[in-house]
């Protein structure tokens, strides 16, 4: 008698919230926060725009705490919150605090940038828990992909090189929407200069989306490989692994 394979675990829907919860943080706190604290409240916008933006990283901070470990994330809020305390003595230009976001999504952008030329992409070391799922055999097959397989590779730098790039564009677009208008148009222009960031996670979300069962796939084709040099279990999902190398994954 045949005995089913075990099926796939299915994916923590609160692992993929985690994992959105920056990009939730980083647009509506501060768009929220900044008209509560300046038209209910009462505060100036260069004080409502920046206890709203400090709001956002609050919570990454506390993040790095936990984890004892300050990564390039934790490195930028803290660069954020140096520079908006330096910004409150320099200029109560509201379109200068405005514009703050723009200097670390910059620096964010040329990190993810880098790292599809130097080492492994951020995609793809930030994937790592919800691609392998604590199973020590994907773990091997999610390593060896990157090893062995030419197209994963490419697919993993092109999703970095996605989020890169649409950081760049929003650093820059942001700039230019906020200084388009005048002071006393700055309710307007700040909502604004929100738009292009949210179009464009958007935008590379949806390329991510179309990108993750062809590396899913990718993976797939490894372990089959792995399990069949004995180095790994079947994949519990997999049906009879056929003998003989696949042919899906190259150098």
């Amino acid at each position: 008698m045949n005995t089913p394979a075990p099926t796939a675990a299915k994916p923590d829907p609160g692992q993929k919230f985690r994992a959105l919860a920056p990009m939730i943080l980083d647009l509506v706190i501060p768009i929220a926060g900044f008209y509560v604290l300046h038209q209910l409240a009462g505060l100036s916008q260069v004080w409502a725009l920046t206890l709203a933006g400090a709001a956002g990283g609050v919570w990454t901070l506390i993040h790095t705490i936990q984890r004892r470990k300050l990564d390039v994330i934790g490195l930028l809020v803290v660069l954020e919150m140096a520079l908006t305390v330096a910004l409150l003595f320099i200029s109560n230009d509201p379109r200068l605090v405005a514009a703050k976001p723009s200097f670390y999504t910059l620096l964010a952008a040329l990190y993810l940038l880098s790292t599809c030329v130097f080492g492994r992409p951020l995609v793809y070391v930030a994937a790592t828990p919800m691609a392998t799922d604590g199973d020590p055999d994907r773990t091997v097959a999610y390593e060896q992909a990157w090893e062995r397989s030419k197209p994963f590779r490419a697919r993993e730098r092109a999703v970095t090189a996605a989020f890169g790039l649409a950081a760049l564009i929003d650093s820059v677009l942001r700039v230019i929407v906020v200084y388009s208008y005048d002071v006393d148009k700055f309710n307007e222009s700040f909502l604004l200069s929100q738009l292009p960031g949210l179009v464009l996670i958007v935008a590379v979300l949806l390329f991510t989306k179309f990108q993750i069962k062809v590396l899913h796939g990718l993976v797939d084709e490894v372990h089959d490989q792995l399990h069949h040099e004995g180095v790994v279990g079947p994949r519990p999902d997999a049906g009879t692994v056929p003998a003989g190398p696949r042919h899906g994954a190259t150098r």
